[in-house]
């Protein structure tokens, strides 16, 4: 089983906003194989919100400082191929993340601005959300209803440690809170 514990940092929550961190850790048969840490420039006509970049802490002129889009896309590229044969439509990262939708999003839309129809050659349809499964264990009280169901209260709640809005720590922390909740 491959699995692709992945998180994203972008320029805002608009359908035309860039990721400019692409954070993950590649599981294979419950070993970890390699974490990687892509930093990458928006790709030209991105949506930037203010809001984005106070959350994450980056400014303007740093994100503006990092690879080219396209250099940041094909090293994502060479690491999954790594791991999976794109022509083998049965061998596929389960994709896993906390609210991973997003992040698949992010990821789709990258290969769309770069014309890369076939990223999904990578991808499976099956996911590991933690964020999924909270809610129907606190309906069959096998975990408490906390303030709110953001990562980083449900780290604090496991004391998983966690660095929130970098995309290398969120992922980590929710590989770890994923294994926490399912013992």
């Amino acid at each position: 089983m491959k699995i692709l514990w992945i998180d994203t940092e972008t320029t805002g929550l608009t359908n035309n906003s860039s990721p400019i961190q692409i954070s993950g850790v590649i599981e294979v048969d419950g070993s970890i194989k390699e974490e990687f840490n892509i930093f990458l420039k928006p790709f030209d006509g991105a949506d930037i919100q203010d809001e984005a970049l106070q959350i994450h802490g980056l400014s303007l002129e740093e994100i503006n400082n990092f690879q080219d889009n396209i250099l940041g896309y094909k090293e994502l590229l060479k690491i999954f191929d790594k791991y999976i044969d794109k022509y083998d439509r049965n061998d596929k990262f389960i994709v896993a993340g906390y609210n991973v939708d997003f992040d698949l999003k992010q990821i789709r839309k990258l290969a769309e601005v770069h014309g890369d129809k076939y990223i999904n050659s990578y991808l499976s349809y099956s996911k590991i959300d933690p964020l999924q499964m909270i809610v129907p264990f606190q309906a069959i009280k096998k975990l408490p209803i906390l303030e709110n169901n953001k990562l980083e209260t449900w780290c604090k709640y496991f004391e998983i440690p966690l660095k929130a809005h970098d995309s290398l720590e969120d992922i980590k922390a929710t590989r770890t809170l994923f294994y926490k909740i399912v013992q």
